[in-house]
């Protein structure tokens, strides 16, 4: 009896440990975006396990031929199970004053729906950890008004950019970004990467509070609909 109790305890033991590690195990993610004129490339890399896993994904967005300067892009199109070769025709309803109503209250609950979603995941953003953060972008036009218009508008995309992340996610290291006016030539280049990291115990936690959430409103949702069907039904 002593002996099957101590087993027991030896795995227990085993699984809160291994729970532990679960909890405090690292997911980082690099992202590498590349853009030189009319070529995009994406290539990223998930490292977990404590560096065991590494995966790595290439993406070649767009292609272009020199031959006839057209462009590749791999595409996929939702088609209709009873119609798969014609588009979808459109559908024309009227609706009443009972419809705005229900339209009205369905916008009602998807905003507080986001809103709330907002508070979920910006819980989650704050344990994101950036540890690297490079955005470098050349562009130019031969005319040099043109180009100096141009940068400061990509210029200000990025602060506007840069100021939202560093108020939802958190920076180990001072962002990097630039912007590289090139007067008198026709560029249009851009080299990104990032680094970021996050605890599975975060995300665990945040997918938790998605399901409570998303419980919630189901069962919200389930009520509003029995209210609406009594209101109809006394009409």
């Amino acid at each position: 009896m002593e002996e099957v109790s101590t087993v027991l305890y030896v795995w227990i033991a085993a699984f809160l440990f291994l729970v532990i590690l679960l909890i405090f195990m690292k997911v980082t993610i690099s992202l590498d975006y590349s853009h030189t004129n009319d070529n995009d490339h994406i290539a990223l890399k998930v490292i977990t396990l404590y560096g065991l896993v590494r995966l790595k994904k290439e993406i070649p967005m767009v292609r272009v031929n020199p031959e006839d300067q057209t462009i590749d892009i791999r595409e996929k199109k939702m088609k209709s199970a009873k119609n798969p070769d014609h588009e979808k025709e459109s559908m024309h309803k009227k609706v009443g004053k009972r419809d705005m109503k229900q339209i009205l209250h369905q916008m009602e609950r998807i905003t507080k729906e986001i809103v709330d979603l907002n508070r979920i995941m910006r819980k989650f953003f704050i344990h994101v950890k950036i540890v690297s953060f490079h955005w470098s972008t050349w562009i130019g036009f031969q005319d040099a008004a043109l180009t100096g218009v141009a940068a400061g508008g990509v210029w200000s995309v990025k602060g506007a950019l840069l100021a939202f992340m560093q108020e939802h996610l958190t920076f180990k290291h001072k962002p990097l970004y630039e912007v590289i006016p090139a007067f008198q030539h026709n560029v249009s280049q851009t080299q990104f990467t990032c680094i970021a990291y996050f605890r599975i115990g975060h995300a665990m936690l945040a997918a938790i509070r998605l399901l409570v959430h998303w419980l919630k409103g189901r069962k919200a949702r389930k009520s509003a609909s029995l209210q609406a069907t009594k209101n109809e039904s006394s009409v």
